[in-house]
């Protein structure tokens, strides 16, 4: 299992290439930038050393982007998440993370069936998207003060099986099991080998308690249902430095204890 940090900046990608990280997950709001910019941005990055294999956040907010509801727009909203993942796809992105909340939230009144069929749609076309680009599309459950459409690996694992879409599969989530109050070996058992990633993080996020003993559990919880992917510690390290090179020691010993345990 591969170690990695959401990145939010050249700056930061060029810092977390001297932690003790394995790559990078590249939040999509750095990519926003004109195109007449883009091709130095591109440039800075290829010459950071550190992969960077996953992206998050593919329907920044500033576009205020709709999935669901009676606002829903999935051409625009298709319009952006494939501009976006070119420019990932420019820098090696392979798994582009759907979280999205605001996108894919429910308006109050508005029928549950419904905005379930708008977000299958959208998933079934976003996935051709990345298929396109040989990427994976892997929907994120989040927690309620984020969405309230998919909240756990259940909800999720419900949605693609629903699809019967192999592109689409699972980022489970430790932060947002812990803040839904789920168990998280049940969860991530029944998300099984339909998880494609991970994130995990301090909680709450930029607390710097990371609650070790749960994250050994989510990790052995995955290693268990057969996962040996990329696990991204999604947090705000807000000098980039001491903290960051703590986590990622502490997540490297809680992989290898749980490799062991195997």
């Amino acid at each position: 299992m591969e170690l990695g940090c959401v990145v939010r900046s050249a700056e930061e990608a060029e810092y977390a290439a001297g932690l003790p990280f394995d790559y990078g997950e590249l939040k999509g709001d750095m990519l926003c930038v004109p195109p007449d910019d883009l091709a130095a941005l591109t440039a800075r990055l290829h010459s950071v050393r550190l992969p960077f294999k996953a992206m998050t956040s593919p329907l920044p907010r500033r576009y205020g982007c709709r999935v669901v509801g009676p606002e829903a727009d999935h051409t625009g909203a298709l319009k952006v998440f494939r501009d976006m993942c070119d420019r990932g796809a420019a820098l090696g992105v392979r798994t582009v993370v759907l979280g999205s909340g605001q996108a894919r939230h429910v308006p109050p009144g508005f029928p549950a069936q419904d905005a379930d069929r708008q977000f299958r749609d959208f998933l079934l076309a976003a996935s051709d998207v990345c298929a396109e680009r040989d990427m994976t599309l892997a929907l994120e459950h989040l927690n309620r003060t984020e969405t309230n459409l998919v909240n756990s690996c259940t909800e999720a694992r419900a949605v693609i099986d629903a699809l019967e879409a192999p592109g689409v599969r699972i980022t489970a989530d430790c932060f947002h099991l812990i803040s839904e109050g789920l168990d998280i070996r049940t969860e991530v058992a029944v998300a099984g080998g339909s998880i494609a990633h991970a994130h995990t993080s301090a909680v709450p996020r930029g607390s710097g308690d990371f609650r070790e003993e749960t994250q050994r559990e989510f990790v052995s919880a995955l290693r268990a249902a057969g996962y040996d992917g990329g696990l991204t510690v999604e947090d705000e390290f807000r000098d980039f430095g001491r903290e960051a090179e703590e986590a990622a020691i502490l997540f490297h010993r809680v992989i290898e204890e749980a490799n062991v345990l195997l």
